[in-house]
């Protein structure tokens, strides 16, 4: 790896640069020479694209669908495939009006090239998540190539690829993975806007900023624009101009935006009659800035705390690199990274709903950071904060390899042979990475970290979840239902057990109700499997007594834990005829 490519401009015109930039070496590698700037580009998203799938893909096909987010996003793509509606998107009868509909066309799309249709498994509608992480890492690669060269840009992939944060994203149906991308995109426009001195109206990156605003927008909502908006705001206010944002040609830019959203805005807004915004601005976006929305209220400074895990194993090289930006604020990278991180993140912290994925938007710009510091000389284990933090590493490796196969042990009740092999793999090239970064070997010591991160995410998404078993309840209850039904497809009843993962396995008619009504739909159905849990036993008595029917007798009984929470819980089974 080099240090800075030559051919990238180091600094703005006028403005010396300060002595932490990496200076452009007068001859690479013989290696690197032969390839040609073209050859090492290649030759490093190449690299970049199979590190991303060995370490974001194992787990797609095996984890089973996880509630709740996925499962109403997936249930909702199924229904907007078999129905053709693909406007007004819909849980059963429920409008999903919180979020916009960019993550059900991709899906969508998704399970209609797998010409499976509905039916398609759980991973063709992961696939957009999956395509959005890996995007994500070649994109940080480009913005560390613009801002710092090939070198730095190679190891701010390969720090940004094993993170925790993104390892979930990739492997979870919902839109965070794809957001992401788009964010990526948007600021990648921006960083190659800053580090030209011309400030030249380029068509392909400004087209590239404007459709990424778009997509973003149509996959999250306005989510995009506080982060990319903030980061334009502060580099204009840097520089006491408006020459970035004349750049970006706005007319043409806010026309290609609005064309590309208006017209499904204008279409939901009308078939809705206008619930749509009330619902995702008023009930969702607004709610989340004011309280803690679904019990997930958090003082300011969360992030941060929880960013240390989230961002693990990059969270380690963190504080080096926060040194560094600050040492280095006048250099235009690292001007950059500030304006990218600080407003968003200050942002986010102030809101009062907190969850993981929020900040994920600001780890890439870490990652770049790392890989500057580390071109300029800045992550060397010159004091004891430094090698404290590079234990990091290790410590999350163990706590990590050691934690799962714990967890597994004491909610499964025996051991994972291959859990066991593979954690004992990751803790030691944890230990390894730890000990490189320490000893002052920080090139290879991230090249092992990354290796270290891909075998604890293979361990805990690939070897150890799927065979989970007491965790999936719902695959558990699907499991026997099969073994009961006394039809090819019985309408499946459940009361106290609402989790939206059954409606995805069961299918839409699958009807999620209180004891009344479950007792109901079991009585007129002329095929059913009737799951009840015992909390609810006494209720549906009841029910049965009210209805003068005769309760049957349950045929099988089904335990397991709740994902959420990992609350033990007991269903039985009456099936009918």
């Amino acid at each position: 790896m080099t240090a800075a490519d030559p051919t990238v401009t180091a600094g703005p015109t006028g403005r010396e640069a300060p002595a932490t930039t990496p200076a452009a070496p007068a001859a690479g590698p013989s290696f690197w020479r032969r390839l040609g700037r073209g050859g090492r580009l290649a030759f490093d998203l190449a690299v970049l694209l199979v590190v991303a799938l060995a370490t974001l893909a194992p787990g797609i096909a095996t984890l089973p669908v996880t509630d709740r987010d996925e499962a109403r996003f997936v249930q909702a793509t199924r229904q907007m495939v078999e129905t053709g509606n693909w406007i007004d998107i819909r849980f059963q009868d429920e409008p999903r009006y919180k979020k916009p509909v960019g993550i059900y066309w991709l899906q969508g799309a998704a399970v209609e090239a797998s010409g499976q249709g509905a039916a398609a498994p759980i991973w063709v509608y992961r696939i957009p998540s999956l395509a959005g992480a890996v995007l994500a890492v070649l994109l940080t690669y480009a913005i560390g190539r613009t801002l710092g060269g090939a070198g730095v840009g190679l190891v701010a992939g390969l720090l940004a690829v094993g993170t925790i944060e993104l390892g979930v994203e990739a492997r979870i149906a919902k839109t965070d993975g794809v957001l992401l991308a788009t964010v990526l995109a948007a600021e990648w426009a921006l960083a190659a806007l800053w580090m030209d001195p011309e400030r030249r109206r380029a068509f392909g990156r400004n087209a590239v900023f404007w459709t990424a605003l778009a997509v973003g927008i149509l996959v999250k909502g306005p989510v995009i624009l506080l982060v990319v908006g903030g980061s334009l705001a502060v580099l204009s206010v840097v520089e006491r101009s408006t020459g970035l944002w004349r750049a970006l040609s706005p007319l043409r830019g806010l026309a290609w935006m609005l064309l590309l959203v208006a017209p499904w805005l204008v279409a939901i807004g009308w078939i809705s009659e206008g619930a749509f915004f009330t619902k995702s601005i008023g009930d969702d976006m607004l709610a989340k800035v004011a309280s803690g929305q679904e019990s997930h209220g958090a003082p300011p400074g969360t992030h941060a705390l929880v960013a240390l895990a989230t961002f693990w194993p990059l969270s380690a090289l963190i504080p080096a690199t926060i040194a560094w930006a600050i040492a280095a604020r006048r250099d235009k990278a690292a001007t950059f990274l500030i304006a990218w991180v600080l407003p968003g993140w200050i942002a986010f912290e102030a809101i009062a709903t907190k969850l993981p994925n929020y900040v994920l938007p600001f780890m890439p710009a870490f990652a770049v950071g790392a890989g500057l510091a580390l071109s300029a000389g800045a992550l060397a284990a010159t004091s004891w904060w430094r090698r404290g933090s590079y234990l990091l590493v290790a410590l999350g490796g163990l706590a990590l390899s050691i934690g799962l196969n714990a967890v597994f042990v004491v909610y499964e009740g025996r051991a994972e042979p291959f859990g066991l092999a593979g954690g004992v793999a990751a803790g030691a090239l944890a230990i390894a990475a730890s000990w490189l970064l320490v000893r002052g070997r920080t090139r290879l010591g991230v090249v092992v970290t990354a290796v270290a991160a891909a075998a604890v995410a293979t361990t805990g998404f690939a070897l150890l979840f799927p065979r989970a078993e007491h965790i999936w309840l719902t695959e558990r209850l699907m499991a026997e239902v099969e073994r009961v039904k006394a039809c090819p497809a019985p309408t499946v009843i459940s009361v106290g057990y609402g989790e939206p993962s059954l409606v995805f396995r069961a299918g839409t008619g699958t009807v999620l109700a209180d004891a009344a009504g479950g007792v109901a739909a079991f009585q007129a159905a002329d095929c059913a499997v009737l799951a009840v849990d015992a909390r609810k036993g006494g209720e549906v008595s009841a029910a049965f007594a009210a209805a003068g029917a005769a309760q049957p007798a349950a045929i099988a009984t089904v335990e397991g834990r709740n994902l959420n929470g990992l609350k033990p819980r007991s269903l039985a089974l009456y099936v009918r005829p």
